[in-house]
């Protein structure tokens, strides 16, 4: 089943006046949660504090293949029909309709960034879970196996066949190290009409626009020579710092936090062997985030012109500009109060655009805590986004074009 890609008028997809006032109900529905949705809410949280008790860190790949065998094994007990896929010892799990076609696809992660243990003991708190993963992105992984999972059951009440579901879900383990053996090896084997990455953005802001990659490493060369004689070498690291600060004026004026520009980071300086020799290597890598406005290209080749030392491009990642799709604009009709906005970080959605999948980024609230030690998901945040999720299934099930 393939949706009509012509533009429709939001919220109303060539529908009766009828399935506008049932879309009406439906948002009151979404604003005005049951005790039947706190009870779901509560399986999101329990789900997820499992998941975060697994140090899937990619310091120990094992927890991340525990980890996926654990969601494997709840997919089993509910009765639900998954796939688990290995690409170079990075495991996924995809779960798909019979006809392994979807028109929704929900996609998250299950690996993290490192941690002290305590962080992987989760703690909840005023409203909020806390632990490593409880926003990114776990708390992703178990409401997109909830969310499924009920949907399958209502559908089997219905006597409705699981080949109907219009939603599949991927969740990969790779995503913190770049996403290259977990989404972009399980997307190329999915046709899906639109996905949504739960990987960033908040309830009321939906990401359409990520800023692409680019990692560049200054190589400075000098001259070695006996630190008490300084005057017979060349000094690599003075050589370096001149240079970064050559680079740096690539960026100047652009500092402002609310924007739409390139940007760059100096994350990375290595040098000398030795306090008592002076260096003749030295070397800075550069975390350059671009947007659409910047010709890449042409900007690594004014900056090797302007150093004396090499410059090497050794990543580049494309950005993710999310496109005008008729299924957006129907769940923006239903997440009143929501917006689209733009991102600097990156994430796995930057491979939808490879396989021409429209899609956006959206997820619940975490006040910017990935990362952190108090990286956290706020409990409240999760019962609108469900409730969004549920209606918008239903909406594409009952009224597909």
């Amino acid at each position: 089943m393939n949706y009509d890609r012509q533009n429709v008028p939001r919220g109303l997809p060539r529908s009766s006046a009828n399935h506008k006032d049932q879309s009406q109900s439906r948002r009151s529905l979404i604003d005005n949660p049951s005790e039947k949705s706190s009870a779901t809410v509560r399986e999101i949280v329990d789900l997820t504090k499992d998941l975060i008790r697994f140090k899937s860190t990619h310091t120990r790949p094992k927890e991340i293949q525990k980890c996926a065998r654990f969601m494997e094994t709840w997919f089993k007990d509910h009765d639900i029909v998954c796939t688990f896929m290995q690409s170079n010892g990075v495991p996924s799990i995809r779960v798909l309709p019979a006809r392994r076609q979807t028109p929704l696809l929900l996609m998250s992660h299950i690996d993290v960034v490192n941690a002290t243990d305590s962080l992987f003991e989760p703690v909840e708190k005023d409203g909020r879970l806390y632990g490593r993963g409880a926003i990114d992105d776990k708390y992703a992984a178990a409401l997109s196996m909830v969310l499924l999972k009920n949907r399958i059951q209502s559908n089997r009440r219905k006597g409705i066949g699981a080949g109907n579901l219009p939603l599949g879900v991927l969740i990969t383990g790779d995503e913190e190290v770049g996403g290259y053996n977990g989404a972009r090896s399980a997307l190329g084997e999915i046709n899906c009409d639109f996905c949504i990455a739960l990987d960033g953005g908040r309830v009321n802001k939906i990401v359409v626009k990520e800023k692409g990659i680019l990692r560049l490493r200054v190589v400075a060369t000098g001259k070695t020579a006996h630190g008490a004689r300084p005057w017979q070498g060349e000094n690599a690291i003075e050589k370096l710092i001149a240079d970064c600060l050559v680079v740096k004026g690539f960026f100047e004026g652009l500092t402002e936090p609310e924007h739409w520009h390139r940007t760059m980071n100096l994350s990375v300086i290595q040098a000398g062997d030795s306090v008592n020799q002076v260096p003749d290597e030295a070397e800075a890598i550069f975390d350059v985030r671009y947007t659409e406005n910047d010709d890449v290209d042409d900007l690594v080749q004014r900056i090797q012109a302007a150093v004396t030392g090499k410059v090497i491009a050794v990543e580049r990642e494309p950005l993710f500009i999310s496109p005008e799709s008729p299924l957006r604009e129907r769940l923006l009709a239903l997440a009143t109060g929501t917006c689209t906005g733009i991102a600097h970080g990156a994430s796995d959605a930057r491979f939808l655009s490879q396989f021409n999948i429209p899609g956006i980024v959206w997820g619940a609230d975490g006040n910017s805590s990935q990362h952190s030690t108090e990286e956290h998901v706020e409990i409240p945040s999760l019962a609108r986004l469900y409730a969004i999720l549920d209606r918008f299934v239903t909406e594409i099930q009952e009224n597909p074009t």
